[in-house]
């Protein structure tokens, strides 16, 4: 924990850890959406909230807080993408199994996962990309597709207009798998927190960290 409290200053969710052995093993790393203007919003709690029920289902979760003026430029992104993917080498260097660890993100935080992807390079480490990929050419994130590595779980909804389908965009991916859902709800269907919606997500995201799939 003091590695993971150098290396994310001001985090304001780290711990929180089950007893079981699973918990014990599976570092879950979640990065959520831009624009969120203060932490003690609606949107924010539901990031929160997310990340709870993340930990409730045994992982070790990672899970910085942090408002639209210190994340959405392409700057910040590349910088905290720098830094999550160096927090994931110094876990690998500690001796955890790559398998056992799994980088996911929503919106931004998916296009900030697939630069730590080519930052890692590690065939092993997984990746689950909640929206999967952006639509628009003109995104606020630089991302080299083709240095996209490891195994990678993209989760798209059909209704969403913003984001995609990542199918032939990431030749380095393997295993790639992809999900789609119908759930009418479109992009902002990864930040609902009731059951209904968010077991449409997190239970695939699970079994995909848990090598399952």
């Amino acid at each position: 924990m003091k590695l993971f409290a150098a290396l994310f200053p001001g985090l304001l969710l780290t711990t929180g850890f089950s007893h079981t052995s699973n918990a014990a093993e599976k570092h879950l790393i979640y990065m959520y959406g831009c624009c969120v203007k203060q932490t003690s919003g609606a949107v924010a709690k539901d990031y929160k909230t997310i990340s709870q029920k993340l930990r409730d289902s045994g992982f070790n979760v990672f899970f910085e807080l942090r408002t639209s003026d210190a994340t959405d430029s392409d700057a910040q992104a590349q910088a905290y993408a720098a830094k999550v993917a160096g927090y994931v080498q110094e876990l690998l260097a500690k001796g955890t199994a790559p398998e056992d660890i799994t980088v996911s993100g929503y919106s931004l935080g998916s296009m900030t996962a697939m630069v730590v992807s080519g930052l890692i390079s590690n065939p092993k480490v997984n990746y689950v990309l909640l929206a999967g990929c952006p639509v628009s050419v003109n995104i606020p994130v630089a991302i080299d597709y083709a240095k996209v590595s490891g195994r990678v779980l993209s989760i798209v909804d059909s209704k969403d207009d913003k984001f995609g389908s990542c199918t032939g965009r990431l030749p380095g991916a393997a295993p790639f798998k992809e999900i789609t859902l119908d759930s009418g709800d479109g992009h902002k269907i990864f930040r609902l927190t009731d059951e209904t919606n968010l077991k449409l997500w997190k239970e695939p995201l699970e079994s995909w960290a848990k090598g399952q799939q």
